[in-house]
């Protein structure tokens, strides 16, 4: 008898479990398959309310185009990440120093309490917080170190845009551009940001183009 009595209350229970694996596989179902690693929505949301912090965007404000830009950082992170092979880790200083610079820019440098109840109100734990950092530290590591290289910035480019672009633009807002030489340096590092994301874009492209990127959710299409 007591027997009959402890599997009638189990039935309840197991049914419990069973439900709640149900629900779980239906959250965290798989939403693309990126060459031979799996993307799920709990992937693509997290990344989303990562974004959304840095950018110092309020969840209830993301929005569809808010979800692809997410969904494509992620599809290129597992792109890169076959690329890249262990190369340039971030060391947990770098980590430090970036989230360091985002409480800066979000204005909690010197309120614990309040960072942590920002990362709270966006659902990120401070190790799950150094683990995206970390990754994104990584990646775009990577790709300024595969890119420079094939960038290069001429005198003449740097003159050119002093000549054609700085003066004219200055000149309109009633200000002197000053000499050439005072400006040279900040406008080949202009030039030369402007062509490596150039090059990025299209390296990018080529990846994606040679990758197996299979979508398995209409949401991110």
């Amino acid at each position: 008898m007591r027997d009959m009595t402890l599997k009638r209350n189990l039935v309840p229970v197991v049914l419990l479990l069973l439900l709640t694996s149900l629900k779980a596989e239906v959250v965290d179902r798989t939403i693309a398959v990126v060459n031979d690693h799996l993307l799920t929505w709990s992937d693509l949301d997290q990344q989303m309310r990562f974004e959304a912090l840095e950018n110092g965007r309020a969840l209830s404000a993301l929005n569809e185009a808010h979800r692809r830009t997410a969904f494509e950082h992620l599809v290129q992170s597992c792109i890169l990440r076959d690329q890249m092979q262990g190369v340039l880790p971030a060391a947990d200083s770098d980590v430090e120093a970036r989230i360091a610079d985002l409480r800066n820019a979000l204005q909690l440098a010197k309120d614990d309490s309040r960072w942590r109840a920002t990362l709270a109100s966006y659902d990120l734990s401070p190790e799950e917080l150094a683990g995206l950092i970390k990754n994104q530290i990584e990646i775009l590591r990577f790709m300024d170190f595969r890119v420079r290289p094939l960038v290069t910035v001429s005198r003449a480019e740097v003159e050119d845009y002093y000549a054609e672009t700085l003066t004219p633009l200055l000149t309109a807002q009633g200000q002197s551009p000053g000499p050439l030489d005072d400006v040279r340096t900040k406008i080949r590092e202009l030039l030369m940001e402007q062509k490596m994301n150039q090059e990025m874009d299209k390296w990018m492209k080529t990846l994606r183009d040679q990758s197996r990127v299979r979508l398995l959710w209409e949401g991110v299409r």
